[in-house]
């Protein structure tokens, strides 16, 4: 190997070492006791792939490891990326037409009644995510009672029609950081280029320690161009339709379960396959574009892509959330110490000190239907917010180690754990 050569090779190697000298830190992750039991709205969501765009394959990558949000129901389906047709951002009377096109809303239902090859629905994710009877539920006997009525009324209105889609465009937004970046890459080679000549020909230390700090600076704007990752995300809300109509004609015509004749499932599978009856609305759109991020605690390409996907979602679910009262969220109450509430919710739904929450207390009336009633109002306790966003923990950002966030009682009395609690606009 020629000096030229080994010039080259020590250079890159610093450039390494610098990129990935970030501390690393395992996700902080907190075991859960026992939760309250309470019904959280459903979401599927998919990403708008921009195949040709910059960073598009790393974007796909990282979206599609992101979990659902806690605060809803997993009710993804198998497709969870759709490429676009063009590099232009898409409309949302395409996206309706995708939705329809491929009876998306139907595929919703099927997924809720655990519908298999055969046809045959059942109920036991309802009564699961519902914290119903799954006996009591059964659809055929539940039909012939008022309470049964009420209870597929209310497995409807409370959890069915609390079913949401979320399409999420990204686009990565070019700055020119690549160029920006090279130039540093080539800058930092040279000052690794100082230091090894310095050191061969006369270890002259003066030059060697001006070499060394011209690198760390040098590292610092590779590290700045890292953090200069952008996107803009424009996130489209659709709410699937179901109502008393709907859901009567469903069990009516195309209920199908275990008992079910065979010539009868049959016609009423093909009945099924072939409707139009369920839709999606569409909602509305929020959009943003991501913050800087913080580099602290990112050790890779990987994490940044991320960490900038992850938040800028997450910012998106919050703005959806004041813009539309459905899509809000409820959470309950964990513990009350001292007067004070304690809930896990936190930054990642856009939690601030004037922040308001009304408290609910879940009323379960006689015919089996839920109701909630306001008991009170809390605010989030000034220094005890809770900072759940993605990597916060390895970022070190206050409030990172707490595990839930303590609120202050502005009215009202007598809160329990149990009760819920509710953003106010």
């Amino acid at each position: 190997m020629n000096k030229k050569d080994a010039l080259f090779e020590f250079g890159f190697c610093l450039f390494f070492v610098l990129l990935t000298a970030f501390p690393v830190q395992a996700q902080h992750r907190l075991a859960d006791g026992a939760e309250t039991q309470y019904r959280r709205s459903s979401l599927y969501s998919f990403l708008i792939a921009h195949p040709q765009a910059k960073y598009a394959s790393q974007i796909d990558y990282v979206y599609l490891g992101l979990p659902t949000p806690d605060k809803y129901e997993d009710h993804n389906l198998n497709v969870r990326r759709v490429e676009a047709l063009s590099g232009r951002a898409v409309q949302p009377y395409e996206i309706t037409a995708f939705l329809q096109g491929n009876q998306v809303a139907r595929r919703l239902v099927a997924k809720w009644f655990n519908r298999d090859a055969d046809g045959v629905f059942n109920v036991d994710l309802v009564a699961d995510r519902g914290n119903y009877n799954a006996s009591e539920m059964d659809v055929v006997e539940a039909r012939m009672t008022k309470r049964g009525l009420a209870m597929l009324s209310d497995a409807g209105e409370e959890l069915i029609g609390n079913t949401f889609v979320t399409v999420n465009d990204i686009v990565y937004i070019d700055k020119e950081q690549r160029a920006q970046l090279a130039s540093a890459i080539l800058q930092i080679v040279a000052q690794a280029a100082l230091v090894a000549t310095a050191a061969a020909d006369d270890d002259d230390t003066e030059a060697i320690a001006g070499a060394i700090a011209g690198s760390a600076a040098l590292g610092s704007i590779i590290a700045d161009n890292l953090a200069g990752f952008k996107v803009k995300v424009t996130t489209h809300l659709y709410q699937l339709v179901w109502n008393d109509s709907i859901a009567n004609l469903f069990y009516s015509d195309y209920w199908v379960d275990e008992n079910t004749p065979e010539a009868e499932r049959l016609r009423r599978k093909a009945l099924f396959d072939q409707s139009d009856l369920f839709t999606l609305k569409y909602l509305g759109k929020y959009k943003v574009k991501s913050e800087k991020t913080v580099m602290k605690g990112v050790h890779s390409n990987e994490d940044i892509i991320r960490k900038v996907c992850a938040r800028a979602m997450d910012r998106n679910i919050v703005g959806l959330q004041k813009k539309f009262e459905a899509f809000k969220v409820k959470t309950p109450v964990i513990a009350v110490e001292n007067g004070r509430v304690v809930a896990k919710v936190g930054k990642k739904e856009g939690l601030k000190p004037s922040t308001k929450f009304e408290v609910l207390q879940p009323v379960e009336r006689e015919d089996g239907r839920m109701v909630y009633r306001r008991v009170g109002v809390v605010k989030p306790q000034k220094g005890q917010i809770w900072d759940n966003r993605y990597m916060a923990f390895e970022e070190q950002s206050d409030g990172s180690d707490l595990t839930a966030t303590t609120f202050r009682t502005i009215s009202g009395v007598g809160f329990v754990p149990g009760m819920l609690i509710r953003q106010l606009k």
